[in-house]
């Protein structure tokens, strides 16, 4: 029996051990530190782009990433490739400058070494990352978006990120991309590109870092026709209180009030959209010139009927008559003045 046990005890040792990965050498150092950086090759692939939320100047997008380097010290005499477990092999500790706690590994934290030493590595990151935005122009902005891979404790003159040659060679130019199938209803991506960077996390603390970053302009189909649109037509109702006699004060006061606090509610409805900022965006001088307009027509209202009460009713027909063309060209000018911009 004890000879038998024996044989079983090796086979069970050995399936263990191919099930885990092949043993290797703990390596700190980098491999060939002595001839200059270390070249990692990135290959990025936006695989969907599901949600860019302006409040929380966020972004949802599932990536892959491939990175490859060669270390002559995992070369090896199989034909095959031999996994490894990644913290058991050097690795240039990439991580993701942006990402939020919700990113998640979708893939598990190892890598495959070919005989002449090239270990590569692959990743699936899927969850939110932080994008500052610049939101003057809302909503006709344009946005670049970012995720920006960092070689943790490397600087650029050890570790230098460069585009994947194997992807460039299978038809993907710069070795990366964005699925034509992205799930982002109110956004159009325009172009994308990676670059070499320089993370600054500190003085005299500056990291390798690698960028794919691509860019979107807001689909402003909603904005124009749910809150635009009714906007223009609160503030063209509001008018009307120059077409009415001012003996019919209590229909003048009651447009005029509804006015004002129908854009009232639509402030609020706009304000859950975007971030507390310390500068107006194009909607915000629109609303604030629409809600200012409705305003200037209550005050117009209050005149037309004081007037009215002392017998001076010719003066409040003429102020009438005036408002009908001044309004309207005040409103039109503002209009072009906030909206006539390229998107910025």
């Amino acid at each position: 029996m004890k000879g038998i046990h024996f044989p079983l005890l090796v086979l069970f040792a050995t399936s263990i051990r191919l099930t885990l990965g092949s043993e290797a050498p703990t390596l700190i150092d980098r491999p060939n530190a002595d001839s200059g950086p270390t070249q990692i090759s990135v290959g990025s692939w936006v695989a969907d782009i599901s949600n860019i939320d302006s409040a929380q100047q966020t972004f949802t997008a599932e990536i892959a990433v491939v990175l490859r380097w060669k270390d002559p010290r995992l070369a090896h005499t199989g034909k095959g490739i031999v996994r490894y477990p990644l913290e058991q092999i050097w690795h240039p500790r990439v991580g993701i400058v942006n990402e939020t706690n919700s990113v998640s590994r979708k893939m598990p934290d190892s890598v495959e070494v070919e005989p002449d030493g090239t270990v590569t590595s692959r990743q699936r990151y899927a969850g939110a990352f932080t994008q500052p935005l610049r939101l003057q122009s809302f909503p006709f902005d344009r946005q670049t978006f970012r995720v920006q891979l960092v070689a943790v404790r490397y600087q650029s003159n050890e570790v230098m990120f460069v585009p994947d040659q194997v992807w460039i060679q299978d038809g993907l130019k710069g070795a990366g991309g964005i699925s034509p199938s992205v799930t982002l209803p109110d956004w159009t991506i325009e172009k994308w590109e990676v670059k070499p960077l320089v993370y600054a996390l500190a003085p005299r603390h500056q990291y390798s870092s690698y960028a794919f970053e691509f860019t979107a302009s807001r689909n402003v189909e909603h904005y124009l026709l749910k809150v635009i649109l009714p906007l223009v037509l609160i503030v063209i109702m509001s008018w009307a209180v120059f077409w009415i006699d001012p003996i019919n004060a209590n229909s003048q006061v009651s447009i005029a009030m509804t006015s004002m606090l129908t854009l009232i509610a639509y402030r609020f409805a706009i304000d859950s959209q975007l971030p507390l900022l310390p500068y107006m965006t194009r909607l915000d001088a629109f609303i604030l010139t629409s809600t200012l307009l409705v305003f200037f027509s209550l005050i117009e209202v209050v005149a037309t009927i004081i007037f009215d009460d002392t017998q001076k009713k010719k003066r409040a027909v003429r102020i009438d008559r005036y408002c009908r063309v001044i309004f309207p060209v005040i409103f039109g000018i503002a209009l072009i003045a906030t909206f006539a911009h390229p998107r910025g």
